[in-house]
């Protein structure tokens, strides 16, 4: 059995260790965006939306999504139709694209298209 002193410096070693992995998640994470956004580019410049390497394909996909610019009149209108559905902790993305498809727009919301990079291992 160990001592609580033991347990606590064990306890703090590996807080340590998890603060160094997240560093170089973050590292990784930073060069994985830098990459995929040089991808983006170098893809459009070619003139293509999918490309392989020997160890895996990307494709260039599209969405709509919603960002708000004025959240009093998007919680107004969303009160006033009882579009609950509308809200998470961010707006909805599918009902936001929902309506925007068939009524054309949102008081307070501003469509936009989100660029993604999807990679899949051969």
């Amino acid at each position: 059995m160990s001592t609580i002193g033991v347990k606590i410096d064990r306890l703090h070693a590996l807080r340590e260790q998890k603060r160094a992995l997240e560093e170089q998640i973050k590292q990784l994470s930073e060069q994985m965006n830098e990459l995929e956004n040089q991808l983006i580019i170098q893809m459009d410049n070619e003139g293509v939306t999918k490309a392989s390497g020997r160890a895996a394909t990307v494709s260039i996909t599209t969405s709509v999504k919603p960002s708000v610019e004025d959240w009093d009149a998007f919680y107004a209108y969303i009160h006033r139709h009882k579009y609950y559905h509308l809200l998470e902790r961010r707006p909805s993305v599918t009902g936001c694209r929902e309506l925007l498809e068939t009524k054309g727009k949102i008081p307070g919301v501003i469509p936009f298209t989100q660029r993604k990079l999807n990679i899949r291992s051969i």
